[in-house]
């Protein structure tokens, strides 16, 4: 199962609520296969499950039972995949679609890549080819990913050391 989810940010994310509805469409998958918590976005899926909003326990199951979490770029949304040992696509949201504010969350999703902690997709045109990868290389490896939780942390600190 694919789950995506947008966070809470009040601001649409209908590029990519739109782009997974219609990677479920190419790709024949069921509704139960892909589930999207879409947030403030208006865009309503016909392909896929979804919910505007989950409790922490929907998400929580979600995650724990997800092949494949798609999320936003931000923090919030990485720190029960990372718990769990899961790979993140991050597709983070950019200012200049009026997903946010200003691109930090780009910034964010740039660093997490070089920590190996998420997969970013700063085109959304590469979102399709990277889901069908990751599904090749489970499928040829049958290897869990091993989270590197404790380094992550111990960077993480460094990093905002920096920035504060």
């Amino acid at each position: 199962m694919i789950f995506v989810t947008v966070g809470t940010h009040e601001q649409s994310f209908q590029r990519l609520v739109q782009t997974i509805d219609q990677y479920a469409l190419e790709n024949d998958l069921c509704k139960s296969q892909v589930f999207i918590q879409t947030g403030y976005t208006d865009y309503i899926p016909k392909n896929c499950s979804h919910s505007k909003m989950l409790s922490y326990n929907e998400m929580d199951n979600l995650y724990k039972n997800a092949e494949i979490i798609i999320t936003h770029g931000g923090p919030g949304s990485m720190f029960l995949p990372w718990k769990y040992g899961k790979k993140i696509i991050a597709v983070p949201r950019l200012s200049k679609f009026n997903e946010h504010v200003d691109d930090h969350q780009l910034y964010f999703c740039k660093l997490m890549e070089k920590e190996e902690r998420v997969i970013c997709i700063e085109e959304i045109s590469e979102l399709a080819a990277t889901i069908k990868t990751i599904n090749r290389d489970e499928n040829e490896q049958k290897n869990k990913y091993i989270p590197k939780t404790n380094q992550f942390v111990e960077s993480f600190k460094k990093s905002l050391g920096e920035i504060l």
